[in-house]
């Protein structure tokens, strides 16, 4: 089963009086490569979050980006408390230069709360039960990334395997010509000797023995059995449920090298022509492959 490096998922979770965004993409990398974005005082989950994603992706670049929000108020992550030990302190030196000068009038809260540092913003401490809202809205967002990962697989599983019927046709339509080609050869070369020495017969033992040595040079048996080889074993890899992009990148390698040898050797139009539309058919496999986790 093909799964595709290229995704989006989202979640938005609640739980008292918190609200958990996760938003998490991931593109084409030929690892995994996963960055976090999260408030900076949640900075001891990056580590949790990003092994749990590890265990569900093996290749990829992913992105997770987490806001926290308390109620529906922006500045998510943080607590507002007041510092009393300084208002305490700020209370008692105005009763004493109050009172050490004789002056009248009350402190009221209003000139307290004016006060440099009276109100704390604190970041929001990291408690079990916020760290499990966490972990459970990316779980979410995982989840749905995964699954748009596994359609986008199945649509490239059915282009790449269009593709490998065509390299396995060209494959088929090259195989049977191998004698073929050692016969036209035969009878060219017969033909030429024929123009050269004006109808003087040569030895017929001699001519085989080119026709042999020409058979030798061009034999693509082997080739065509590893092409076979290839397309059993790649069609194999596409059944199983393990990642298997980089496996089949490495043996699209091998399938390039069997068709070059095979242009290479032929001395035959169509195997030529065969050998190149195989190749152009491994070109956009290839190019296929580099979306596959």
């Amino acid at each position: 089963m093909f799964r595709s490096m290229t995704g989006f998922g989202r979640s938005e979770l609640q739980s008292d009086d918190y609200t958990c965004k996760v938003e998490i993409r991931s593109v084409n990398n030929r690892f995994l490569d996963v960055k976090t974005r999260l408030p900076r005082n949640f900075a001891n989950l990056e580590f949790e979050l990003k092994k749990r994603i590890k265990d569900k992706c093996s290749r990829g670049s992913i992105d997770v980006s987490i806001s926290f929000q308390r109620d529906e108020t922006e500045g998510s992550g943080t607590e507002i408390r007041p510092n009393l030990v300084l208002a305490t302190q700020y209370l008692g030196a105005f009763k004493l230069l109050r009172d050490k000068l004789g002056l009248s009038g009350e402190i009221d809260i209003s000139t307290i709360l004016s006060l440099k540092d009276v109100i704390q913003f604190e970041p929001l401490a990291l408690s079990s039960s916020i760290e499990e809202l966490i972990i459970n809205a990316t779980e979410a967002a995982m989840d749905q990334l995964i699954e748009m990962r596994n359609e986008e697989g199945k649509h490239l599983e059915k282009e790449i395997l269009e593709l490998l019927n065509e390299v396995e046709k060209q494959k088929d339509l090259i195989k049977p010509r191998q004698s073929i080609m050692v016969k036209q050869y035969r009878d060219r070369l017969n033909e030429r000797i024929k123009s050269l020495t004006e109808g003087t017969a040569i030895e017929p033992g001699r001519l085989d023995q080119e026709v042999a040595l020409l058979a030798e040079r061009c034999d693509i048996t082997e080739e065509i059995t590893r092409l076979e080889s290839h397309l059993s074993h790649f069609r194999q890899l596409v059944q199983s449920e393990e990642p298997m992009g980089r496996k089949l990148e490495f043996l699209i390698q091998e399938f390039n090298r069997e068709a070059n040898t095979i242009g290479s050797k032929t001395l035959d139009i169509e195997v030529s022509r065969s050998s190149i539309e195989i190749k152009s058919a491994l070109e956009k496999i290839r190019e296929q492959l580099a979306n596959i986790e």
